[in-house]
């Protein structure tokens, strides 16, 4: 089958992340698609207990969403934890990322990974911009993680 996509434009666009932290519990990533929040404790020496702290993510094409940790949540130092949706399938990026690893790195402390498998159905669509948030026990913000697709690129036509 012979496809001529000489004709066809191609639409640019650019996607731009960005995240904040106060302290060592930080977002790594959050899918746009739903699928899952990535959240990392950067620490070298302390645990996070996490019961209580929960995280707010707001999207263009859904409603508001709220996801309060559990009990005894405790985050150990050096740890990724994927909390992914109920419908997504977890794909860890745990053996990519030892495969990528330096023999200098061996000698540190290496991060450990945990996949979770929330009751969310989904994490929510983001079309065009997502906001999460990370508040701890007494509502203080402590991380933040945004993500905005801005508008395709206007290509100057060729006289």
């Amino acid at each position: 089958m012979n496809v001529d996509n000489s004709n066809e434009d191609f639409i640019h666009t650019k996607t731009v992340f960005r995240r904040h932290s106060k302290g060592p519990v930080m977002f790594n990533g959050c899918s746009p698609s739903g699928d899952v929040i990535i959240i990392d404790n950067i620490s070298q020496k302390k645990s996070y207990d996490l019961t209580g702290w929960y995280i707010e993510r707001q999207t263009d094409s859904q409603q508001y969403l709220r996801y309060t940790f559990t009990d005894k949540f405790i985050l150990p130092p050096m740890t990724t934890i994927e909390l992914w949706s109920s419908t997504a399938t977890p794909i860890s990026i745990s053996n990519e990322l030892e495969h990528n690893q330096s023999s200098e790195s061996h000698e540190e402390e290496q991060q450990t990974f945990v996949i979770i498998k929330t009751k969310l159905l989904t994490w929510n669509t983001a079309q065009q911009w997502s906001i999460n948030q990370l508040f701890d026990c007494h509502g203080h913000e402590k991380a933040i993680f945004s993500h905005r697709t801005l508008p395709p690129i206007e290509h100057e036509k060729e006289e």
